[in-house]
C-alpha cells in the first residue's frame, strides 16, 4: 500500500502515520471554523418561526416551563415521553433566550451529536483526520440539517442521532440494538433502520431476545410519566394517534407516492405497507446472507434501509429522509464514489423542504424522480458490489447547471402548481443529468465481489 491510498477497513501503514501528523492541524482548524460558522448560522435563524412552531412547539415549551415536573402527568405533546423530558430540561434555561430559541437548541445539540458520530464512523474506517473533519463539517452545515433544526426546530436529529450510533456500533462489530431501540422510542421513524438491524442480528447470530429491547426501552423511558400519573393509553398510544393525524399518501415527501397521487388513500396505505414490509424483509435476508464484509458494506446496507423505507411507506413527511441524508455523507467520506449520492440527497431534500417553507410544491416532483434514481442505484450497488472510482466531470457539470436552473425557476416562479413548459424542461434536464452522474460514479462489475473477497483474504 502506498501513502496515497488507504482503503476503508484496512490498517494504516507507517507512511500513513506521516499523513496523520501532517493533516491533523488542518483537520482541527477546519472543524473549528465550520463549527463556529454553524453556530453563527443557527443564531441568525433563531427567530425564524413556521406554522408548526407557533401551533405546537412554542405552546409545548410554555406548558413545560409553567408546570414544571407536574407537566409529565399530561400528554402536552403528541411525541413520546422522551421529548417531554428534553423540553423540561430546556425550560430550566428559560432566562437564556426566547422559547423557540431554546426549542431549537435541543435540535442543535443532537445535530452536533450526529456530526460527531458521522465523523467517528469515518475516522474508525479510514483513520484519515481530514476526511473525518470533512464529515463533521458536512453534517453540521448540511442544508437539510439547517432547514430541519435551525429554521423549523424539528426533532429529527434526535432519533437520527441514536440511529447513527446504532449503525456505528455495527460498523465496529458491536451490538447496536440498544441505540436502535432508543431511536424507535424517540420517534416511530427509527423503524426505518429496522430492516438493517434485523439483517445484522441474523448475520451476527445475535440472540433474537435482543429484539425485546425495543418495547423494553420504550417502557423504561416512559416510567417517569407513568409515575407522574399519565394514563397508560396516552403513553402507549402515541404512535397510533400520530398515524391518524393526516389522511394523505405523502406530506411533501419525495417518494413513490408523489408519482402515484391518483391512488385512493386506503388502498395506497395498504399497498405501501405491504411494499415496505416485503422490501424490508428482503433487505434483511440479503444482509444476513451476503459474503461482503467491512464497514463500507455495513454503512451502505444501512443507507439502503434508511432510504428505502421512507421511499416506499405512505404518509411520510419531507423530513423523514433526514437519517439517510446524514448517513450518505458518511458513506461519501468513506468512499468518494458515493459523493453524488450525498449531494443529490441534499438537493432533493431542499426541493422537498421548499414545499412547506415557501409553498413551492412543484419541487417535490423532480425530487421524487431523483430519489427514485437514488433508490435504484443504491440497491444496485448493494447487490452487485463495486470496483473503483472515477470523477465524472461532464456529468457533474450537467447536473449542477440543470439543477441550478430548476432551483432558479422554482424560486422566481413562486408557490403554486404552474406546470409550464419551462418547468417541464428544467425538471427533465435535472432528472436526466442525475442518471449519468450516478452511473458515471460507478464501475459496478463482477470483479467488485472478487475485490471484496480478496480484502477478506
Amino acid at each position: 500500500m502506498t501513502t496515497k491510498t488507504v482503503r476503508a477497513g484496512r490498517s494504516p501503514g507507517p507512511g500513513h502515520r506521516v499523513r496523520l501528523s501532517t493533516n491533523s492541524p488542518l483537520a482541527i482548524a477546519l472543524v473549528m471554523v465550520c463549527g463556529c460558522g454553524g453556530l453563527a448560522l443557527r443564531y441568525l435563524a433563531r427567530e425564524h418561526a413556521t406554522s408548526d412552531a407557533v401551533q405546537f412547539l412554542i405552546p409545548w415549551y410554555a406548558f413545560a416551563r409553567d408546570h414544571g415536573i407536574g407537566a409529565l402527568a399530561q400528554a402536552f405533546t403528541n411525541y413520546t415521553p422522551f421529548y417531554s423530558y428534553l423540553l423540561l430540561i430546556a425550560a430550566r434555561f428559560d432566562w437564556f433566550g426566547q422559547p423557540l430559541t431554546l426549542v431549537k437548541a435541543i435540535s442543535a445539540v443532537f445535530e452536533f451529536g450526529c456530526a460527531i458520530v458521522v465523523a467517528q464512523m469515518v475516522w474508525g474506517a479510514t483513520k484519515l483526520p481530514l476526511r473525518a473533519s470533512l464529515a463533521f463539517c458536512a453534517v453540521w452545515l448540511a442544508p437539510t440539517v439547517m432547514f430541519n433544526g435551525a429554521f423549523w426546530g424539528q426533532a429529527d436529529s434526535i432519533w437520527t442521532f441514536f440511529t447513527l450510533v446504532s449503525v456505528a456500533l455495527f460498523m465496529r462489530d458491536r451490538n447496536g440494538v440498544l441505540p436502535f431501540a432508543v431511536a424507535f422510542s424517540v420517534k416511530a421513524q427509527g423503524v426505518f433502520v429496522g430492516p438493517f438491524v434485523l439483517g445484522m442480528i441474523l448475520r451476527r447470530r445475535i440472540h433474537v431476545a435482543w429484539l425485546a429491547a425495543v418495547p423494553g426501552i420504550y417502557v423504561v423511558l416512559a416510567i417517569p410519566v407513568l409515575v407522574a400519573g399519565r394514563s397508560l393509553a396516552s403513553v402507549f398510544g402515541v404512535y397510533l394517534n400520530q398515524a391518524d393525524t393526516f389522511n394523505r399518501l405523502t406530506m411533501n415527501a419525495a417518494n413513490i407516492w408523489v408519482l402515484a397521487g391518483g391512488m385512493p388513500y386506503a388502498i395506497g396505505v395498504a399497498v405501501g405497507m405491504v411494499l415496505a414490509a416485503a422490501s424490508g424483509l428482503a433487505l434483511s435476508i440479503f444482509i444476513a446472507r451476503s459474503q461482503r464484509v467491512g464497514p463500507e458494506f455495513i454503512l451502505l446496507a444501512a443507507c439502503v434501509s434508511l432510504m428505502l423505507m421512507p421511499y416506499l411507506l405512505p404518509k411520510m413527511h419531507e423530513r423523514y429522509f433526514y437519517a439517510f441524508e446524514l448517513a450518505s455523507i458518511a458513506l461519501a467520506c468513506l468512499n468518494p464514489r458515493y459523493l453524488p449520492f450525498a449531494v443529490i440527497a441534499q438537493v432533493e431534500g431542499v426541493l422537498s423542504y421548499l414545499a412547506f417553507e415557501s409553498g413551492i410544491v412543484l419541487g417535490v416532483l423532480p425530487a421524487a424522480l431523483g430519489n427514485t434514481l437514488l433508490v435504484y442505484y443504491l440497491v444496485l450497488d448493494l447487490w452487485r458490489g463495486e470496483s473503483g472510482f472515477r470523477f465524472p466531470r461532464l456529468a457533474w457539470l450537467g447536473f449542477i447547471v440543470s439543477t441550478a436552473g430548476l432551483f432558479s425557476y422554482l424560486v422566481f416562479e413562486g408557490p403554486g402548481w404552474n406546470m409550464s413548459p419551462a418547468y417541464l424542461t428544467f425538471t427533465g434536464l435535472a432528472t436526466a443529468m442525475t442518471v449519468p452522474l450516478l452511473k458515471g460514479s460507478q464501475r459496478a462489475s463482477v470483479s467488485g465481489e472478487d475485490a471484496a473477497r480478496s480484502d477478506v483474504a
